[in-house]
């Protein structure tokens, strides 16, 4: 961003001091909703697996986006952005919980996602793709490809957190501490070691990202139509991670940043930078899918348009449009002038709105594909399991942010180029 943001050369550490009993309860809810909904929906087995997996895929992108986000704001050195970093890098908190569910999910409903290709033979489009469409050769490459990315991401938080928690005096997080500072170097050696590590690790992690986010959505979502295949389909797919990613990140960021005492270090220019990334990252993802539309829409080939005619006509035409109406229409208009930006409130309504939407969205790429009634299937599963995951994710998102410091320390401001901030490193930066 263009304006200027200044950096304090003397930094408080700041850590949630604990989950406060309203969010244990509210996590305990969450989650005993997510069990119920499912046991509930132990007779409609189709309903259950397809809920779990369209809710996982909606919350590891939106875990994985955040990482892909705070990557992206290192890579491009975003000066503005020192202070919110760490709330895009908590979405790494959710990975250990997402990779554990993902084989619950393959294995578990891979009878319900796959039978149009499972168990077919003497289809020709089907056998052409044999070699890819097969199991449990699919479960294995989801894992491996999910892992590999996890693994990255996991990574470039350790070096992004390891040079702030050397030596600080908290015996809550003590042996936490010690783990991620085994065999530390000094403060100012790690910091810069931290620095250019993060540089080369977010490079690959990017391409990475890119393309085996993009077979995540060719296995899990575009092989539930395996008649059905587009070019642009994993870009918008991983655009749309990376979109909620930034979406969940603003709302952490104004939702805590008077409870960890950061009025000082977010500001209005901080929102006014959220604002202008929701509006024009929801400009790109509509044209990411106008752009997918418009060629299946003139070419008139109707194994490329079969896709769309089950979504736009009933039961699931509405939330077609909702999803449109929510992540496009209402960031374009509420956020279009530069004083709505700057409003925390109608930041956190404008990225909750874009999440509802994702959500819809990642509904409407599984469940048209399998579901064969005429009633539209949104209710207690979906929603219930949903709320489940939502209980899992901020249960992982508190224990990161009653651990990791949300600010960075002096000694990493200062490992960057002095082009861009040059920080005085107090001399007793490792007793923060």
């Amino acid at each position: 961003m263009a304006h200027d943001s200044s950096v304090p050369s003397s930094i408080p550490f700041r850590v949630l001091d604990s989950a406060s009993g309203a969010t244990k309860i509210l996590i305990a809810v969450l989650v005993a909703l997510g069990i119920l909904a499912a046991v509930l929906a132990v007779g409609t087995p189709e309903r259950l697996w397809q809920s779990l997996l369209f809710n996982w895929l909606f919350w590891s992108s939106v875990a994985i986006g955040m990482v892909m986000f705070a990557v992206a704001l290192r890579l491009s050195n975003a000066d503005w952005a020192w202070s919110i970093r760490r709330f895009a890098l908590g979405g790494a908190a959710f990975l250990p919980i997402s990779f554990v569910l993902l084989p619950v999910v393959l294995f578990g409903g891979h009878e319900h996602f796959f039978h149009h290709w499972l168990h077919v033979e003497g289809d020709p489009v089907i056998d052409a793709k044999r070699a890819w469409l097969n199991w449990p050769g699919l479960a294995i490459r989801e894992l491996f490809v999910v892992a590999v990315v996890y693994a990255l991401a996991l990574v470039f938080a350790y070096y992004s957190v390891r040079p702030d928690v050397y030596g600080v005096k908290n015996t809550r997080n003590a042996s936490f501490y010690e783990r991620l500072t085994r065999g530390f170097r000094g403060v100012e050696e790690e910091a810069a070691r931290s620095w250019k590590l993060t540089a080369r690790i977010g490079a690959v992690l990017g391409i990475v990202f890119a393309v085996f986010w993009g077979v995540v959505a060719v296995d899990l979502a575009m092989s539930l139509s395996p008649h059905w295949f587009s070019t642009m389909f994993p870009v918008a797919f991983f655009w749309a991670a990376f979109h909620s990613g930034v979406a969940a990140t603003t709302i952490a960021a104004v939702f805590y940043r008077s409870r960890l005492g950061l009025q000082d270090y977010i500001t209005r220019s901080q929102y006014h930078d959220f604002g202008k990334m929701l509006f024009a990252f929801s400009v790109f993802w509509m044209y990411l899918n106008w752009s997918q539309y418009i060629v299946i829409w003139y070419g008139q080939l109707p194994w490329e348009q079969d896709f769309f005619v089950q979504r736009f006509n009933e039961p699931f035409g509405p939330l077609s449009a909702a999803v449109v109406i929510l992540v496009f229409v209402m960031p374009l208009l509420g956020l279009l002038t530069r004083a709505p930006k700057m409003v925390p409130q109608v930041l956190v309504f404008f990225a909750l709105s874009i999440l509802v939407g994702l959500w819809i969205e990642r509904f409407l790429l599984v469940y048209p594909s399998l579901w064969e009634e005429e009633t539209l299937p949104l209710g207690i599963p979906e929603i219930g399991i949903g709320l489940g995951f939502f209980g899992l994710f901020v249960a992982a998102y508190t224990w990161y942010l009653t651990r990791v410091p949300v600010l960075p320390s002096p000694a990493t401001l200062a490992a960057r180029e002095p082009t861009l901030v040059e920080v005085q490193v107090p001399a007793t930066a490792t007793e923060r």
